[in-house]
């Protein structure tokens, strides 16, 4: 999963994150009235993102708002996550079953059916800390029965934490209140802790929701269609997840077989309910966040997977102290999920075309930037052009994003929004995966760039001022079946009489690099071609980019 994370997808913010911005920007700036915080942190569709505030502030003051930062801190998540389960579960089990569980829990934490979520920093947030928090309340029961005052603090925070950060966390109250009482906890002082917690977590929601009932856009299905809730309990093992929204006949048998096996290893338990606790209460706040989803939602959207994973990892825990018959069953059908679902990812990315080249073009020149790029950075699409202003100039102010001091701009990008051109139009430039095939240059995969010989490209750049270098940089290889000893490249500033030229030998490639230095707070129009060749082979370009290292302002209030 982190090698998915870090190896595609632009560092650009997109979608949800243009409701974020003003918030964050105004505490960056100082300026920012802290009276405001109740009603600015809380999503019309029922989320508050207080809890998400604070990474959204630490990523955008120490990381320049990086969307791999926060990818980062959402892997991390994930893995403590995991470790809280396994750590909370393991003491019950033998020691040969606690070891197989951990890495079956670990693959479930980092299925790549979860690729949407992972891939985008306000969803991985808004997915895993909950679940964090969910994980906190599961080992304070499991390991601190002698402790009853860091119980209940425990389970207090990870409420709150839960809570705050989306709206299916609110289902860990209900989860932690009877697990509570199942244990017999009495104290009146500790029920009025975790009461005041449960209080504060759900306030925004009854303000929002119950007091002012805000209006939602969103039809709102209710408890009609049942097999609804049967697919998404299955959801983690299906296939095409990321922008087919309906019913799968995978989720469905999963979802059934799940339950079905839940239903079995419960009734197993039947004498061992106490031990069992910690893997019921992940079980329970799975199942309620799928009631609590399927009654407000009427898509099973992609990140939903995420906290329906959670019913597999609870079931996993208790099929790893059911009788070894039933886990082996239980076991080899989670097995089976996990290898139909996890043998392709791409079909269940939803965010990744808004973190395409193109889109951090879009975002970068976000003044002048074509209508057509409003779709590639908000996939509610729509017509609302000030949408992409409300995010490219806080961002471009406070010198976060694509705006940072390391920037990337890569021709793929650029050819998208039109700031490049082919200049020999009757001889073929396109971007490719394979070097082969033509692919979408707003693909969110880096593409090399294939020239036919004596194919040129230019491209027009901007270059910030107060830079500490800018450099094009390229490696070019000849394609298959190139019959030439040598061919050339060649990159050169059109007007200023620059230039670089490489000899590719047969079957090698050579790295193809411009010192742009000179040039900061200009704007130079690049020029690249292929040299002809009689009957030679296309010229391939590796994602050819300006790598620019400059600067920042300091972030904080102004005078």
């Amino acid at each position: 999963m982190a090698w998915i994370v870090f190896t595609v997808g632009e560092n650009n913010l997109s979608n949800d994150y243009v409701g974020r911005i003003g918030v964050v920007a105004a505490i960056l700036e100082g300026r920012y009235d802290f009276r405001r915080l109740f009603t600015d942190t809380f999503i019309t569709y029922g989320h508050s993102w207080l809890g998400l505030l604070p990474f959204y502030w630490f990523d955008a003051r120490f990381f320049a708002w990086s969307m791999n930062a926060e990818l980062g801190i959402g892997l991390v998540l994930a893995g403590t996550k995991t470790v809280l389960v396994w750590f909370a579960v393991a003491p019950s089990l033998s020691e040969k079953r606690r070891w197989v569980l951990l890495p079956a829990l670990s693959t479930l934490a980092f299925s790549v059916s979860q690729v949407t979520s992972f891939t985008f920093g306000e969803s991985t947030l808004q997915m895993q800390l909950p679940q964090v928090g969910l994980a906190l309340g599961v080992l304070a029961v499991a390991r601190f029965s002698s402790h009853p005052n860091r119980r209940i603090l425990f389970a207090a925070f990870g409420g709150l934490l839960a809570a705050l950060s989306w709206g299916g966390g609110v289902m860990v109250w209900p989860v932690f209140v009877v697990a509570l009482f199942a244990l017999g906890e009495r104290s009146l002082l500790r029920w009025c802790v975790l009461g005041l917690a449960a209080a504060l977590g759900i306030s925004q929601y009854v303000w929002f929701l119950v007091v002012q009932r805000v209006p939602s856009p969103i039809e709102r299905p209710g408890f009609t269609q049942p097999w609804r809730y049967i697919d998404l309990i299955g959801r983690p093992f299906s296939n095409d997840t990321g922008w087919h929204l309906g019913p799968l006949v995978a989720a469905a048998s999963f979802g059934a077989a799940g339950l079905a096996l839940a239903a079995v290893a419960l009734w197993s338990s039947r004498h061992a309910l106490r031990e069992r606790l910690p893997s019921l209460m992940i079980l329970a706040w799975s199942l309620l966040a799928a009631l609590e989803i399927g009654f407000f939602r009427r898509d099973a959207a992609p990140w939903y997977i995420v906290p329906m994973t959670a019913f597999w990892l609870g079931l996993s825990c208790l099929l790893a102290a059911a009788p070894r018959s039933l886990a082996h069953a239980g076991l080899a059908t989670i097995a089976a999920g996990l290898l139909f679902s996890n043998r392709t990812w791409e079909d269940k990315s939803f965010y990744l075309s808004s973190r395409s080249p193109a889109s951090a073009a879009c975002l970068r020149e976000w003044r002048t930037s074509p209508e057509a790029c409003h779709d590639l950075l908000f996939e509610w699409r729509g017509k609302n052009l000030g949408e992409a202003v409300g995010l490219g100039e806080p961002l471009d102010r406070l010198h976060l994003s694509v705006f940072s001091d390391r920037r990337t701009y890569l021709l793929q990008g650029d050819l998208a929004i039109g700031r490049a051109a082919v200049e020999t139009p009757r001889l073929a430039v396109f971007f490719s995966r394979d070097d082969v095939k033509p692919a979408d240059p707003k693909d969110f995969h880096r593409l090399d760039a294939v020239f036919a010989p004596g194919a040129a490209v230019t491209w027009r750049i901007d270059l910030p001022p107060s830079l500490r270098s800018a450099e094009f940089r390229t490696r070019v290889h000849a394609a298959p079946g190139d019959v030439s000893l040598a061919r050339g490249a060649s990159v050169a500033i059109v007007g200023e009489g620059g230039e670089a030229r490489i000899l590719v030998p047969a079957g090698g490639r050579k790295s193809l690099s411009m010192n742009l230095n000179a040039f900061a707070g200009r704007g130079l129009t690049l020029r690249i071609a292929a040299e002809e060749a009689t009957g030679g082979a296309p010229l391939v370009f590796e994602a050819p980019r300006v790598e620019l290292e400059g600067v920042r302002r300091t972030i904080g209030p102004q005078p």
